[in-house]
């Protein structure tokens, strides 16, 4: 997938409702997140996840997940509390302008080209979203990883997470629990 190719109008909205669903996610909840992702499945409507390490925590209480799994759990964009988090609220815009898109296109165009261009689009806009601070700045911001996730994965996070994000010992963590592409073929 070419990063590059990503539609500005598509861009801006992302920014815009993404961008509102995380400040408003740690306005809200004065926690420590460590993992903020844009969402992107077969609804073909992208929403937010994060995990902040208080939400963490209580999940692993609430939800009895065993020591074995904790590691991946940590990253488990679904199993957080913060999934879908302000979509009602922030992405009624978005959601419009896809529905429009999709009015004039083909089946296999919006799983082919149009797929493409909204994935793209959601890491241009987390992109800008981390240049204007939003995620943190300096060396704070290597405690804190950003992604665009495709749900059932793909096998390409990996290589987005990379692309967003500083080197740091969290980022590794983070790609060790990825699926890269040759796991993903079967």
């Amino acid at each position: 997938m070419n990063a590059e190719n990503y539609d500005e109008e598509l861009t801006e909205a992302f920014v815009k409702a993404a961008g509102s669903a995380f400040s408003s996610l740690k306005k809200n909840r004065r926690e420590q997140f460590y993992f903020y992702a844009f969402i992107f499945d077969e609804g073909m409507h992208p929403y937010i996840s994060a995990w902040s390490y208080e939400a963490l925590e209580k999940s692993f209480v609430a939800d009895e997940v065993p020591d074995e799994d904790k590691s991946w759990w940590k990253w488990d964009s679904a199993d957080s509390p913060y999934a879908v988090y302000g979509y009602d609220e922030f992405f009624q815009e978005a959601g419009a302008l896809l529905d429009k898109r999709q009015e004039s296109i083909s089946d296999d165009e919006l799983y082919s080209t149009e797929w493409d261009m909204r994935v793209n689009s959601m890491e241009e806009a987390m992109k800008r979203l981390d240049q204007s601070g939003l995620f943190g700045t300096g060396e704070d911001r290597k405690n804190v990883v950003i992604n665009v996730e495709i749900a059932p994965p793909d096998g390409s996070d990996y290589a987005r997470a990379l692309r967003l994000n500083p080197s740091s010992p969290l980022l590794m963590e983070y790609l060790d629990c990825c699926e890269t592409p040759e796991e993903n073929e079967d």
